[in-house]
């Protein structure tokens, strides 16, 4: 039998205090359960660990030879616990976040240095994929993902609604055009069952794309560059004054953060995803779509 490393604070106690009810007192459980341990205990061990004198529990010679060694284990187990706690509670240390590129280029590097201003001691290390990361594997700590997660152990909290709506840059006006006569800037065939790419398929399912892109930033740009009109997040057109909302705003998406239940107790994790829902409060009407003050 093996050794279950939580009874030797029960050999170690018993030897200290010499009765089970000071043991049982120390750490909370009943006599009976102190009794039953270090039964468990001699017995995966195949020896006699206590003998009773006068009511009161002595180390046999088999365990007083090796008393120092069972204390010295006691110790650097609650170190270990110790230090665990500590780094659980810690505002430091390295953090891995991953989201789609278009919220990290877009949203999330410009709101850095605020997060930074109030956390100097942790690392952000950013990860922008349109890849699942397995966050059971510790491939992040941290996602933040445009849609309601559906993986039932994964803790969830929900940012914000996401609004989109379609823009061009206001000099692509001048040329009179109807909406469905201009160019577009379309997610490439691989990108069909993303919502963006579904809304324009049913509500625009003719036009024209003057140029394909596989992530959301390019698309921006685009449009930036008046090389068309593209159905883009309101929080990341917004930004350019120069682009115009042609249709009004409407719901899409919505944002999520994800965290793993086992690391959802981390200080740096919480202080994360609260600073972030806060900075997403803020700009509710940037997400929304909505004319900002």
């Amino acid at each position: 039998m093996q050794i279950n490393w939580n009874d030797i604070k029960y050999l170690v106690l018993l030897s200290r205090h010499g009765r089970m009810s000071g043991v049982a007192k120390e750490t909370g459980v009943d006599v009976t359960t102190v009794s039953r341990r270090l039964k468990a205990l001699e017995l995966a061990l195949g020896t006699k660990l206590f003998i009773r004198v006068d009511n009161r529990y002595l180390p046999t010679d088999s365990l007083q030879r090796v008393l120092t060694r069972a204390t010295s284990a006691e110790r650097e187990i609650s170190y270990f616990q110790h230090e665990l706690m500590e780094q659980d509670t810690a505002l430091s240390g390295r953090l891995r976040v991953t989201s789609v590129h278009t919220f990290i280029n877009s949203y999330l590097l410009p709101k850095l240095s605020s997060f930074y201003s109030r956390y100097p001691n942790i690392e952000l290390e950013l990860i922008a994929s349109s890849d699942q990361l397995d966050l059971s594997r510790h491939e992040a700590d941290l996602a933040i993902r445009m849609g309601r997660p559906v993986q039932p152990s994964i803790v969830t909290r929900r940012l914000s609604k996401l609004y989109y709506s379609l823009y061009a840059h206001q000099d692509l006006l001048t040329k009179g055009l109807r909406i469905d006569d201009m160019p577009w800037i379309l997610f490439d065939n691989s990108f069909n069952h993303l919502p963006e790419a579904k809304w324009q398929q049913q509500h625009f399912p003719n036009v024209k794309a003057s140029l394909y892109c596989n992530v959301g930033p390019a698309m921006f740009s685009a449009v930036q560059n008046k090389l068309g009109v593209a159905y883009l997040p309101c929080y990341m057109a917004q930004a350019d004054i120069n682009l115009v909302a042609l249709q009004p705003p409407t719901p899409l998406r919505e944002l999520w953060s994800l965290v793993h239940p086992e690391r959802r107790h981390l200080a740096k994790i919480r202080a994360f995803v609260d600073w972030l829902s806060l900075e997403i409060q803020s700009d509710e009407s940037l997400f929304h779509g909505q004319p900002t003050k």
